[in-house]
């Protein structure tokens, strides 16, 4: 878990729907310092309670806002995500630093 992303994500602009920033907040639980996630799809619904035709829809719109880029992990062959959003900005300094 990268506190810093969960931070970032918290931070994100305002114009994101609801379903957009629970999803990227759940992405960046589960991102790794490097920003790398790689929850299922049907993980992400689970957790946000939404289905996963809106998860997918969700993940392609934070893709077009740069919030997330897809990946595929070398070894596994399984998607991942990575989330890009900027480890800094105005409320998120000092969070990882409890």
């Amino acid at each position: 878990m990268s506190t810093t992303h969960i931070g970032a994500a918290l931070d994100a602009p305002a114009d994101i729907s609801p379903t957009e920033r629970l999803v990227l907040i759940l992405l960046a639980q589960y991102a790794a310092p490097d920003g790398m996630a790689a929850p299922t799809v049907s993980r992400l619904a689970e957790r946000a309670n939404v289905s996963p035709k809106t998860v997918i829809r969700t993940l392609r719109r934070l893709r077009e806002l740069g919030l997330i880029q897809r990946a595929v992990h070398d070894q596994l062959g399984a998607r991942t995500w990575r989330v890009t959003l900027p480890a800094t900005g105005n409320g998120s300094q000092g969070r990882d630093q409890a």
